[in-house]
């Protein structure tokens, strides 16, 4: 079927060429977004006016206009996607008119210049930013998080006793004891019958 609509492209250029053409205009070779050059005979006139043109509707469709030129040739970089089957159409300034023959524009290494190139880049570049942007906000969270052990109890601080004033001693069983027993009680018990003895040892000597 492909082969089929290139010949009839083929055979349409052919004949334009034959009923059309009023000078040469050379056939080129097109790959998508590679220079290449495009001539034609010179005629004489003063301009050049260069279009591409669909080969299947080259009188009503213009693909690419390059403008006016005081020379015969000319170096265009086409913006075209492969496959496409196109013809060069010149026009000079005295209204003579000349074409290529069908040119079915190849596939090449370099996108770039193909319509819709340029913001699908730049929408590539904007995703790989917020990537980054995403990146760095969490590593900076990351880096500010504070992990707490549930397993830690509370950290309790004892304040030091004060310092007992000197000379003072405790009595009873806030001072464990002042004959150096351990119970304050007891000691106090026990100078409590010297007490009595001593006083009824007085006693006796009197009488």
């Amino acid at each position: 079927m492909y082969s089929t609509l290139v010949s009839v492209a083929l055979f349409s250029a052919l004949a334009i060429q034959g009923a059309l053409a009023e000078f040469t205009v050379n056939t080129p070779e097109i790959v998508q977004c590679e220079p290449v050059k495009l001539s034609w005979d010179s005629t004489g006139a003063k301009s050049y006016n260069v279009i591409i043109v669909p080969n299947d509707d080259p009188c009503n469709g213009v693909l690419a206009d390059l403008g006016d030129h005081t020379v015969n040739h000319i170096t265009w970089t086409p913006d075209l996607k492969e496959g496409a089957v196109v013809m060069v159409s010149v026009l000079d300034s005295n209204e003579d008119e000349g074409w290529s023959g069908a040119v079915i524009v190849k596939q090449g290494n370099d996108t770039s210049c193909l319509p819709g190139a340029a913001s699908s880049a730049a929408s590539a570049s904007a995703a790989s930013a917020t990537a980054k942007s995403s990146a760095s906000a969490s590593s900076a969270v990351s880096g500010t998080t504070l992990v707490v052990n549930p397993a830690a109890g509370p950290s309790v601080t004892t304040a030091p006793s004060a310092p007992s004033s000197p000379g003072a001693t405790a009595v009873g069983a806030a001072n464990q004891g002042v004959l150096g027993d351990d119970n304050g009680a007891l000691a106090s018990a026990k100078l409590s019958v010297s007490a009595i003895l001593l006083t009824l040892g007085a006693v006796a000597v009197m009488l």
